[in-house]
């Protein structure tokens, strides 16, 4: 009886010690201005999508290379979640034009 009380009460203890938190990194709101990948934190020939989490102002992104070459113009919706971009290069800038809030994500590869 002494060793089943015993095995419960550290049973117990190691029950409630044991945290299990799921965290999530806070995802990153850009507005209108030039960026580069630095800037935004994206990784080279990743595929991202672009969210507008404004609800009723559209928004502009220009994607824009080396060159000075439009790689690629998305014109994003109020509240749309899922806008694909090309795989980004490390020399390509970033132009958001409008009063929205963007946030890229990595696009899952299903």
């Amino acid at each position: 009886m002494k060793k089943s009380v015993i095995l419960f009460s550290i049973f117990f203890f190691i029950s409630f010690t044991i945290n299990t938190v799921n965290t999530f990194a806070q995802a990153k709101i850009y507005s209108q201005g030039f960026y580069t990948m630095k800037d935004l934190n994206l990784a080279d020939n990743v595929t991202y999508i672009v969210e507008n989490n404004e609800p009723y102002v559209d928004g502009l992104l220009f994607i824009i290379n080396s060159s000075k070459n439009v790689e690629q113009f998305i014109r994003i919706p109020p509240s749309s979640t899922r806008n694909p971009l090309i795989p980004i290069k490390p020399d390509y800038k970033f132009i958001i034009y409008g009063d929205v809030k963007l946030t890229f994500k990595q696009a899952k590869i299903s």
